[in-house]
């Protein structure tokens, strides 16, 4: 149906969340962005989460003028919350379907990249351990563009690539990933285990939402074996 097909990653394709030490990680992250100067405002306004910290942090450093600073700075602050994913990146279980409906989609013809606010690195870690399945590529944080739900990184695969927004589809499982894909007018499909994140996708304006990888395979089967 689409040439690219671009696959959010955590509770999406993978269980990471529940693997990894976030809590435990916050403080590790927090000394070092105050090591280097971040505001004490930062960490009042964002008081939990690693992800939220950092690209709010990357947001500052895109107004400061000492480039090679900035970019050693958010590559530490990166690896750090790297160590955490990597950490719980080998005891995350696929969701159900996911690494079958990213061979049929492969098999198809399609290009498949995973676009994530985790490293690429764990990501590729990852799909090593899962059989000989593979992607044709992984945006992650480590890119230092900005985290959805900018359209950054979902821009960025698509330059890679050279599809434009109407050759593509994202699937992805938060209100996050439904906003960057409306920014790019890239078709959505949302992932929700749970009534509360369907509910959560709902509120936001999502319209295709499937309990998992394994559900949106049979739609999408179905949907291309219609009769016309």
């Amino acid at each position: 149906m689409y040439k690219l097909w671009l696959f959010d990653f955590d509770n999406t394709i993978a269980r990471l969340e529940p693997e990894v030490d976030w809590a435990g990680g916050r403080p590790v992250l927090e000394r070092y962005l105050r090591s280097v100067g971040a505001p004490d405002e930062l960490f009042e306004r964002i008081p939990r989460g690693n992800l939220p910290l950092y690209d709010a942090y990357r947001t500052l450093m895109l107004a400061e003028s000492d480039h090679v600073h900035k970019v050693e700075t958010l590559e530490h602050a990166s690896e750090l919350i790297e160590k955490l994913e990597l950490a719980g990146v080998d005891r995350a279980q696929p969701l159900e379907g996911a690494v079958e409906t990213i061979a049929a989609l492969k098999n198809s013809g399609a290009k498949i990249a995973i676009v994530t606010s985790n490293s690429s690195r764990t990501v590729a870690r990852w799909f090593k351990k899962q059989g000989g399945a593979s992607v044709d590529g992984i945006v992650g944080r480590d890119t230092l563009l900005g985290l959805k739900p900018a359209p950054d990184m979902l821009i960025r695969a698509l330059e890679i690539f050279s599809v434009d927004s109407s050759e593509s589809a994202f699937v992805g499982d938060s209100e996050a990933d439904f906003r960057a894909a409306q920014s790019c007018g890239i078709r959505f499909y949302g992932i929700a285990s749970n009534e509360s994140a369907r509910d959560r996708l709902l509120a936001a304006g999502a319209t295709e939402i499937f309990a998992s990888p394994a559900a949106l395979a049979i739609h999408l089967k179905e949907a291309t074996t219609e009769p016309v």
